[in-house]
């Protein structure tokens, strides 16, 4: 099964939603698209959805809409691997994302999905993979605007893709 990974997207509510071509076009050869947060408003979830399936958790600068139809964390298995997908934000501001996801999710999945910092991280911790594609619109301090392809067969395959063009003609 092939996944398409994306977060902090922030695009506001307006259409047509100005997203990478170079990521919509990779994300049609996706079997499940999963969006990690931070879309801002519906339109970027309706744009993902006419590419194909997307499950989504909503962010912390997430429209009331988005926050009313999505969970804060999803889980679910593929084959024998076990998958929980969150933000990552703490409304206390105690933990980093990278720290609430391993918080929230060691024991209960093998690989964890989350975004909120804007930085790409593939690593495994304390046995726990975990996978944040960045973002593909607003790098902010991470060194490139980044999305995520993950191959789930006998094992967890994933790559982060540097965007080459924030061209959104698709």
């Amino acid at each position: 099964m092939r996944l398409g990974l994306v977060a902090d997207t922030h695009r506001p509510n307006r259409r047509p939603v100005n997203l990478p071509a170079q990521m919509l076009r990779a994300f049609e050869t996706c079997d499940l698209i999963l969006h990690l947060g931070d879309f801002s408003a519906l339109p970027v979830l309706e744009r993902l959805q006419e590419i194909g399936p997307v499950r989504g958790v909503y962010g912390n600068n997430d429209s009331a809409e988005l926050v009313a139809m999505l969970p804060r964390a999803h889980f679910f298995e593929i084959g024998r691997w076990r998958f929980g997908m969150l933000h990552g934000h703490d409304g206390g501001g105690r933990m980093t994302a990278k720290q609430l996801a391993l918080s929230e999710m060691k024991g209960k999945v093998d690989c964890v999905f989350y975004g909120h910092s804007h930085w790409p991280d593939n690593a495994r911790r304390e046995g726990l993979l975990m996978v944040n594609p960045g973002s593909a619109t607003q790098k902010r301090w991470a060194p490139a605007h980044t999305y995520a392809m993950v191959v789930v067969d006998d094992e967890i395959e994933i790559e982060l893709i540097e965007l080459t063009s924030l061209d959104s003609r698709s």
